[in-house]
């Protein structure tokens, strides 16, 4: 009898697995092996065409194609920004709300409101503010400091950085919730005891708040370095990797190879290269984490 109900609680277990198991290999392995396979050969990913094995030329040819680094360099720079950014501003913000200030629901909906947006709309929204005829420059002039208007997203010297802005922008209301939350579950009784012993507002938050917040710190900067590595939608909907690919992510090269060039071979060697990078640095984040915790 024992086996029997062993094997039907088996039996059940693997009823809700396997529907999740399969979806993961349909959609994650078999599309990964395939990219695998695309980035050894040359094609142009036209069904039909010919198809032809090159080994490892795509992936020499990306290394030695410039606008492959300076998609990374850019890619660089928006995740170092992002990690700067994102996890302090929104412990700042966090920490304010928490507080329970006047307006604090109001203000905490502010925050999260671009988070709910595709990032396809809040890059179109952010285009037509910072094209040459648009909001942010009419407001320059209204404001007399015409010689600061500026085409923001065609420029050599601003358009990344447009771009790395509006990415810190439309992610601190994500991260702001992540880390309110944590702030929930603290104790109060900390709180309490250190002001009792003279601590002040500042040595509450470096000693209490920040040392309580580290998992999910970590957590935020893992989540932040592996999302600003696979930024597509927002490059591409204000600047489509221009101009003259300046403004390219490995994700809008990797796009505009495949699918507008027909390298599809290049395009998906640059894909296994994405993959790579992501799963180093979630490897890399857990390792720096575990370690910090166990120095804690």
């Amino acid at each position: 009898m024992l086996k029997i109900k062993s094997r039907k609680i088996k039996a059940g277990i693997m009823l809700f697995i396997v529907p999740a198991l399969l979806i993961y290999v349909v959609f994650q392995i078999i599309p990964i092996i395939g990219a695998v396979f695309f980035s050894l050969v040359d094609w142009n990913g036209i069904a039909g065409s010919d198809m032809t094995f090159v080994g490892l030329k795509n992936y020499i040819d990306a290394f030695h194609d410039p606008d492959v680094i300076l998609s990374l360099k850019n890619m660089a720079k928006m995740v170092i920004v992002s990690v700067l950014f994102h996890t302090p501003i929104a412990l700042l913000m966090a920490v304010a709300i928490n507080s329970k200030c006047r307006g604090y629901r109001v203000f905490k909906a502010l925050f999260f409101v671009p988070t709910v947006f595709p990032l396809t709309a809040v890059g179109l929204m952010w285009y037509f503010i910072f094209m040459p005829t648009g909001a942010f420059n009419a407001l320059l002039q209204t404001v007399g400091l015409d010689n600061l208007v500026t085409s923001w997203l065609v420029n050599e010297s601003t358009a990344m950085n447009t771009i790395v802005f509006v990415n810190v922008w439309a992610g601190v209301g994500y991260y702001m919730v992540i880390l309110l939350a944590g702030l929930t579950t603290i104790p109060e009784d900390l709180y309490e005891a250190a002001a009792i012993d003279g601590a002040s507002a500042v040595q509450r938050f470096f000693n209490i708040t920040i040392p309580n917040l580290k998992p999910i710190i970590s957590m935020c900067v893992m989540m932040d370095i592996i999302g600003s590595v696979k930024v597509f939608d927002l490059v591409f909907a204000m600047t489509q990797g221009g101009p003259n690919g300046l403004t390219n992510l490995p994700t809008t090269l990797m796009y505009n190879e495949a699918f507008k060039y027909s390298h599809y071979g290049l395009g998906s060697a640059i894909g296994i290269l994405i993959m790579v990078i992501c799963t180093v640095a979630t490897f890399a984040s857990n390792f720096l984490s575990a370690k910090v915790g166990k120095e804690d």
